[in-house]
């Protein structure tokens, strides 16, 4: 079986806390599976974000299921941060 190749997908410690991203973007795998799980189709992702092609949102869902635990890792991580903004601004 040959192995997958994420052609699409870049991880550089320098872009985005070195979370995996659509190459020659700063659009990140979570991202896009974000918007998939939220029932974005691929065509409505690729309008949402014009830099990225069907095939770009194909191998970052791919690469978002081969690396699931990292991936569900980056999400939780955006939904803490999200968190701690919105309290960060209230009054104890």
């Amino acid at each position: 079986m040959p192995k997958l190749d994420y052609r699409n997908i870049e991880q550089a410690p320098e872009r985005c806390g070195g979370q995996p991203v659509v190459g020659g973007t700063r659009i990140r795998v979570a991202t896009i599976l974000g918007c998939y799980r939220q029932g974005m189709s691929v065509e409505e992702i690729v309008q949402q974000y014009p830099l990225l092609r069907p095939a770009d949102v194909h191998d970052a869902l791919a690469y978002a299921y081969d690396h699931l635990a990292e991936i569900e890792a980056d999400l939780a991580a955006d939904e803490e941060s999200t968190v701690k903004a919105r309290h960060a601004g209230e009054a104890p």
